[in-house]
């Protein structure tokens, strides 16, 4: 049976009556030899009594199973938990750590890819300037001269004028301006946040892949409580002088390590 079975409330609920029963039928009695009944015999007081104390004791082992049910249903809970969480964050580290990096090298690509079609532009630019191609000066399709080619004018947000064929402007791309138009509208949903302060170490990936892993097993042999109640566990102890600066109490690793 299930500790959730047990019912802690109702075994106070049910000790608690059983006990006012008996506590009622004692006063009862003793006020009606006090009121001169000689009905009531000194056999039925004592025995009152003794119903008594014993609904006491059991009051108390009730108040104690009590204790037990409910410690016994948080343990529960807490075992619960623990499985909880290593079933639904085991291997968030690696997972993220590998969806950042496929985030990371497709931005890279982004920007790898732009700038290959940027140098060609200004290529395409250059040649056509070489050619001795005119500038577009007004907004319509390139006109068939020239093989139907303009170097484009001015550009725009993101842009740096290019080429114009037919209908199309092929301009250079700052594609710094569309990263950072994703990133500012992730932003807004409130799913990124720039921080001046953040660098990229020297680990990115492995270090978020690593956020979930276990700790190694402590190699330390000496251990102390400190007044507030950390422990410092350590490979070579601390000197007498610095227990006592400290007010540190030296204990077992199995003190350590019991919380």
């Amino acid at each position: 049976m299930s500790t959730t079975d047990i019912d802690p409330d109702q075994i106070i609920a049910d000790a608690e009556q059983e006990a006012a029963e008996a506590e009622k039928l004692v006063d009862t009695l003793e006020e009606a030899v006090k009121s001169g009944d000689d009905s009531v015999t000194f056999e039925q007081v004592e025995k009152a009594r003794g119903l008594l104390s014993f609904v006491r004791l059991r009051k108390e082992a009730a108040t104690r199973k009590a204790a037990a049910a409910k410690e016994a249903a948080r343990v529960e809970a807490c075992e619960a938990l623990k499985a909880d969480i290593t079933t639904q964050v085991k291997g968030d580290g690696d997972r993220f750590s590998k969806q950042l990096k496929t985030a990371v090298d497709g931005l890279r690509e982004l920007y790898e890819a732009a700038e290959a079609r940027n140098e060609n532009v200004r290529e395409f630019r250059r040649r056509a300037g070489n050619l001795g191609i005119p500038e577009q000066k007004h907004m319509g399709p390139a006109a068939a001269t020239h093989g139907g080619v303009r170097l484009a004018a001015n550009g725009g947000p993101g842009l740096t004028a290019g080429v114009i064929v037919g209908r199309r402007r092929v301009d250079v791309i700052d594609i710094n301006i569309f990263v950072n138009r994703a990133l500012n509208m992730l932003a807004r949903e409130n799913k990124y946040k720039h921080l001046d302060f953040v660098d990229a170490g020297d680990d990115l990936f492995g270090d978020l892949a690593r956020v979930d892993a276990e700790a190694p097993e402590s190699t330390a042999k000496y251990f102390y409580r400190g007044p507030n109640g950390g422990v410092f566990a350590k490979d070579d102890p601390f000197t007498p002088e610095e227990i006592k600066r400290n007010q540190l109490t030296v204990i077992t690793k199995a003190e350590a390590f019991s919380e």
